[in-house]
């Protein structure tokens, strides 16, 4: 597929939703092509930018590599994106990213991920907690603060913290997986992933 073409499919709300998997090999193939679905998703009030962080998503599962030149320009999107479709991407490639950083112990990872990226990651992860997000995007967010609160040590208290308080109107999958969180912080134990 050629670039005008991924574009024009990427934008057709008439036919992107029956090529979804051919955008999202063609990312694979193209990580170059990242970029063109960054700049969709920095049009944050845009219906259409969820299309494109859905399809970041898909490629990042695929094959997470495909982030790593795009990383700073990732980071920097987290605390503008607005709506429920772009933002549960963004969280499940945080979660990706910090599983990769935290329990692979993968040193790769940990020389390119900064510290400024994980404060982003911090910053974005705790808005959603305490915002009006779906389960999806709550239940990433409690796994990916709970890996960053091994390194940074006021993380869990404050993750202790927002999870009692919002479990009680929580959904059924939001008080499953916050009571887990919860006791592994409590007993020091390795949250199974």
């Amino acid at each position: 597929m050629v670039k005008a073409t991924f574009i024009k499919i990427l934008n057709d709300k008439s036919i992107r939703l029956k090529h979804g998997k051919m955008l999202v090999e063609t990312c694979v193939k193209n990580p170059s092509w990242i970029s063109i679905l960054l700049n969709n998703m920095n049009d944050v009030d845009d219906k259409n930018s969820k299309f494109s962080a859905r399809i970041f998503e898909l490629a990042c599962k695929s094959k997470i590599e495909i982030i790593i030149p795009h990383l700073n320009g990732f980071f920097e999107l987290l605390t503008k994106v607005k709506l429920e479709g772009s933002i549960r991407p963004c969280a499940k490639i945080c979660e990706l990213l910090m599983v990769l950083y935290f329990t692979k112990n993968n040193l790769y990872y940990k020389n390119i991920i900064t510290k400024e990226h994980l404060e982003k990651i911090i910053e974005a992860s705790f808005d959603w907690m305490i915002g009006n997000q779906k389960t999806a995007v709550k239940a990433y967010s409690m796994q990916t603060l709970y890996l960053l609160g091994t390194q940074y040590d006021w993380i869990h208290p404050e993750l202790v913290l927002v999870i009692e308080k919002t479990i009680p109107t929580g959904s059924t999958g939001y008080k499953n997986r916050g009571r887990k969180v919860l006791k592994a912080i409590e007993t020091k134990t390795r949250l199974k992933l």
